[in-house]
């Protein structure tokens, strides 16, 4: 008989996702003059999680990490400046800005062909980074079995998505009746078309071959957000509410760490031992 699931052990990222109070305007965020296209302290978070899993020290240039998604090349420039070896991926060949890191085009939703123009590096991919990526994706599924195959036996996998369970989301749900960020305007703008909750993550990522090791929560939402007036209020109104609100109201962005077994080994046994320091 199939055992029951235990809900899972949520950490939070560092920096804190969740800050008592901050005002949090979500303007543009840049490293080394390119434009860091997710959530505030967003990509600072990532790169403590990565250093955690393959510590920069004993990367060399031999750990290879493919950032898939890349936009300008942000996240991949700050793995290169950390000594990682980084390949940046994405379908706007013109946005790629970054120095170091190698670019290549593909298209995540034509995965056939993303599959051929990354022939090179399968199987032989150490981490695999897909940041803010997956919801703007009609095939999904596809991408995720396209992550599997690029990673390694025993490579390892860091994906993220807006937190569709967080506080702000539940409350625009109450008011609005829809997802927080995957309304009519942000089909288009900024092309979010697929939420996630971390059930349907957790176990697309089981069914395609992956073993989760870990669950984040990361960005920047704050217990009481100043961004303006209204959501000021919004967030003192909620304060009784959130001993009731469960393990994922805090964090923008929702982030599973994910390892490829390695030969013989299923992806439903446990993850084997990650040297990583206790998170909050």
């Amino acid at each position: 008989m199939r055992q029951p699931r235990l809900t899972p052990t949520v950490k939070k990222l560092e920096p804190n996702p969740a800050p008592f109070f901050a005002w949090d305007r979500k303007t543009p965020q840049y490293y080394r003059s390119l434009r860091i296209g997710a959530d505030t302290h967003l990509h600072e978070q990532i790169f403590s999680l990565i250093a955690r899993v393959i510590p920069p020290e004993n990367a060399g240039r031999q750990s290879l990490v493919v950032d898939l998604g890349c936009g300008e090349g942000a996240l991949a420039q700050r793995l290169w400046d950390a000594g990682y070896s980084v390949i940046g991926v994405d379908k706007q060949r013109e946005a790629f800005r970054a120095w170091g890191p190698r670019f290549v085009f593909a298209d995540f939703d034509r995965p056939e062909e993303a599959e051929g123009f990354l022939s090179e590096w399968m199987g032989k991919v150490d981490l695999v980074v897909a940041v803010e990526i997956i919801e703007h994706l009609r095939r999904p599924w596809e991408f995720v079995q396209l992550c599997h195959k690029l990673a390694r036996p025993g490579g390892q996998l860091v994906v993220t998505t807006p937190n569709v369970a967080s506080w702000w989301s539940r409350l625009w749900f109450l008011l609005r009746g829809e997802l927080w960020g995957f309304g009519f305007e942000s089909w288009h703008d900024p092309g979010h078309v697929h939420p996630f909750t971390y059930v349907e993550l957790e176990k697309l990522l089981e069914e395609v071959g992956f073993r989760a090791c870990g669950v984040y929560l990361g960005g920047c939402l704050p217990v009481i957000w100043g961004y303006n007036w209204k959501r000021f209020l919004a967030s003192l109104a909620l304060l009784p509410l959130r001993p009731l609100m469960g393990g994922f109201r805090d964090g923008w962005v929702l982030c599973i760490h994910a390892e490829k077994p390695v030969n013989g080994e299923s992806p439903n046994s446990s993850p084997r031992a990650q040297t990583l320091p206790p998170s909050q």
